[in-house]
């Protein structure tokens, strides 16, 4: 009864066919398999885009509907095999997406016309890999369906330059030295070496001095020795003394063998010796303040010559001198004044960089800003630099203009000095003025004071105007700026000869002398000049180098930035360790410009890090990294260490605890 009950029941469903009408298990159970059939087709049928538009069955007979889907099926009967045969060019999102979009199928045929013959070449190229380069490729490919094209190149750049690497370390394995001790024993010997050569090449050359003057000496019969006997004479003799001159002539051979260095200025040299080659070498000293037709004469003279200066500093000076000079000079050469000018267009150069005069960075930073566009390599002394103390003092006064001095600041530049002779009586001074009559006046106080105490000047002492002070160097500079309003507040705005075309080189030359500390002796401010309508530098660089130093003298520094090279700055292993530290106690800085990196604790430098980066590569040689800069760090009391790229690379956390022990060291 339940049995005939649920078929009634079934059969009020009009789209159930053919029901059983007898009981047999087998028949019901065939009759609900093709059921289920029917039912997950019209699931299938249902879920297919756009078969109701194509094959709409509520509009169709079975047959109609038969004959479409055997007329399909039929279509796609080769399709999968198709289908394979495109993914071997197309991925499987470029299959669907040219189905969905037709449009996409003509710009693919067009593309592929296009680029024919690339696709040719590509698939050469292919065919032409190893098996290495193969896999290279099939493993770049699983790289790229996980990440981006970036990723990929980075990851195929940074593989082929561990693969060079590998490649050069193994060819030639003395580059594997760098990080291991092995480099740090090679160094240390080869400072030692360099130093023993200092000290026996000093030896050897007074000892080969000595076997020169005794190789030719010649005796007579009686064993006395005639060679240098009439030289010895004539020099010893007090009647009827020949000039210097005739004596070279006549005894040419045996003076330069007694005598073989001569220092002498042009002027002497033209005076004495004769005009034929007598020295092998000839070295012009400042030759930017020699006069060319004063030097030609010496050159004359040599049979080699080196002619040394700096253009940013005193020109030659034909003050009250007479010299010839054509109106119109067809020559150019005729035109230039200075014998390093007139090399400069001849002859090649080499521009020495090292500055090793001062041992705070105060006192060169301004020039090398200004004259030399940040070229300069400057290493001050570690503890100098360490204490923090401004190089420079500012000490402004009241004081007045009358008869061409500044009273005022001579008796404060009086003061200054003795006050130092009494803090630091070893350190030399020098004053420098801007005026020979502020210089004069300066130099008759100093003499009344000594006369006064009863106790003499020291001979170091120097008072000297700007235009004379090139080639002296002091521990201390005192700069008497002498310029101030008169008893009626008038600002004369005349700076003689610093207003002059070239002015600013002397102004270059007073700046740089100090060893050690820079006074500014000064009645007004640098905001007191007015120098915007001077036609030359001069007076602004003087305005310029006044603000500097009163913001020195405030404790601002001045230091100019490291120079960065040719290499993008996240390849410098410098950017590595700074990071490494970030949050350490301890900081690695670039603040200075002679270092890569400098080791700070609470803004104290510790020490220094030398690493393979820009100034590894901007050294002139092997020999200027590892000797001569690690020898000048000891000499000016600096601690140091140096480490290279590889270190790092091989194994970055005994680099860090290498860092961390030389820290505690340095301390």
């Amino acid at each position: 009864l339940n049995l005939e009950h649920n078929l009634e029941k079934l059969k009020r469903y009009p789209w159930l066919k053919e029901i059983p009408e007898n009981h047999r298990q087998v028949d019901f159970q065939a009759w609900f398999y093709y059921q289920k059939k029917a039912l997950e087709a019209q699931r299938i049928y249902n879920t297919r885009r756009n078969f109701r538009q194509y094959f709409n069955a509520s509009q169709l007979t079975y047959p109609e509907l038969k004959k479409l889907l055997e007329s399909l099926l039929k279509i796609l009967k080769g399709l999968p095999e198709k289908k394979q045969k495109w993914l071997q060019y197309l991925l499987p999102k470029q299959v669907n997406s040219i189905i969905n979009d037709p449009s996409m199928r003509d710009g693919l045929k067009d593309s592929l016309n296009k680029e024919f013959e690339n696709l040719c070449q590509f698939d050469s190229l292919q065919a032409s890999f190893s098996s290495d380069e193969s896999s290279v490729v099939s493993k770049i490919y699983e790289y790229r369906e996980k990440h981006t094209e970036v990723d990929v190149l980075q990851l195929l750049d940074n593989s082929l330059k561990l693969a060079w690497i590998e490649h050069i370390e193994t060819k030639y394995p003395v580059l594997r030295i760098v990080s291991s001790l092995k480099m740090e024993q090679l160094e240390q010997e080869y400072r030692e070496q360099v130093e023993l050569k200092f000290e026996i090449s000093q030896q050897i050359l007074l000892l080969k001095l000595r076997e020169n003057v005794y190789k030719d000496v010649k005796y007579n019969r009686l064993n006395n020795m005639i060679s240098y006997r009439d030289l010895r004479h004539q020099v010893s003799k007090k009647r009827r003394i020949w000039p210097i001159r005739k004596l070279i002539s006549h005894f040419k051979q045996e003076l330069f063998t007694l005598i073989p260095c001569w220092l002498a200025s042009p002027e002497s040299v033209s005076a004495i010796t004769p005009m034929y080659e007598l020295f092998d070498l000839v070295i012009f000293d400042e030759a930017s303040q020699c006069f060319a037709e004063k030097g030609i004469p010496a050159i004359y003279r040599a049979k080699q010559v080196v002619i040394t200066g700096d253009r940013q500093q005193l020109t030659p000076n034909d003050l009250y001198m007479i010299r010839w000079q054509e109106e119109d000079p067809e020559e150019i050469e005729l035109e230039i004044d200075s014998l390093l000018d007139l090399a400069n267009k001849y002859l090649p150069q080499v521009h020495l960089q090292g500055h090793y005069r001062s041992k705070s960075l105060d006192l060169i930073t301004f020039s090398n800003q200004h004259f030399y566009q940040g070229k300069l390599r400057m290493l001050p002394d570690f503890e100098v630099l360490r204490q923090q103390e401004p190089a420079i003092s500012y000490l402004k006064i009241n004081g007045s203009w009358e008869k061409n001095v500044n009273q005022n600041e001579a008796m404060e530049v009086v003061m200054l000095i003795d006050k130092i002779r009494v803090e630091s009586p070893e350190k030399s001074i020098g004053v420098v003025t801007f005026n020979i009559q502020q210089q004069q006046y300066i130099m008759e106080c100093l003499e009344d004071r000594a006369s006064q105490s009863e106790q003499p000047l020291p001979s170091s002492l120097i008072v000297k105007n700007i235009e004379n002070v090139q080639g002296d160097e002091k521990d201390i500079i005192i700069f008497s700026i002498g310029y101030a309003p008169d008893k009626n507040g008038k600002f004369s705005m005349n700076f003689g000869s610093l207003n002059a075309a070239g002015g600013e080189n002397r102004l270059n030359v007073a700046i740089t002398r100090a060893r050690e500390k820079v006074f500014i002796v000064s009645s007004i401010t640098p905001g007191d000049l007015k120098v915007g309508s001077s036609k030359n530098k001069g007076p602004k660089l003087l305005k310029e180098y006044l603000t500097y130093a009163w913001e020195v003298s405030e404790g601002v520094t001045h230091y100019l930035p490291t120079v960065e090279g040719e290499f993008r700055s996240h390849w410098y292993l410098k950017e590595r360790l700074k990071e490494t530290f970030k949050n350490g106690t301890h900081s690695l800085q670039e603040s200075l410009p002679f270092a890569d990196l400098v080791i700070c604790k609470a803004d104290e430098y510790v020490g220094l890090i030398l690493t393979d980066d820009d100034h590894y590569h901007q050294s002139i040689s092997v020999k200027d990294s590892h000797v001569y800069t690690p020898l000048i760090l000891h000499e000016k009391g600096w601690k140091f260490m140096g480490l290279f790229s590889r270190e790092y690379w091989m194994n970055p956390d005994e680099t860090k605890a290498q860092i961390e022990r030389f820290t505690v060291k340095a301390e």
